[in-house]
C-alpha cells in the first residue's frame, strides 16, 4: 500500500503549487503517520468547506490502511514551512 502515491494521484490536480506537496509517512509495526505538507495557499483546498476534504482524505486513508492490515492517521502539517 502506498499511501504516498495515493494522496500525490488524489490532491496534485488540485493544487496551485503540486511543487510544495509532500507526503510523510512515519510509524512501525501496524501504525502509519501520514503527514501531508503543501504551501499555505493551498491548505484551503485540501481542507476543503467545513473540513469535508480533508475527511474524506481520513476516511479513505483509514480504510485502505485497514484493508492492508494498517493503522492510518492522517493530518495536514499547519506550521509555517520557511
Amino acid at each position: 500500500m502506498n499511501l504516498e502515491a495515493f494522496l500525490r494521484d488524489v490532491l496534485t490536480p488540485l493544487l496551485d503549487h503540486p511543487d510544495a506537496f509532500k507526503v510523510e509517512v512515519t510509524g512501525e509495526g501496524r501504525r502509519r503517520d501520514v503527514l501531508v505538507h503543501a504551501d499555505p495557499q493551498d491548505r484551503g483546498r485540501i481542507i476543503g468547506k467545513h473540513g469535508r476534504m480533508i475527511s474524506a482524505l481520513r476516511t479513505l486513508a483509514k480504510t485502505a490502511g485497514e484493508k492492508a492490515g494498517l493503522q492510518v492517521e492522517l493530518e495536514l502539517f499547519d506550521g509555517d514551512e520557511a
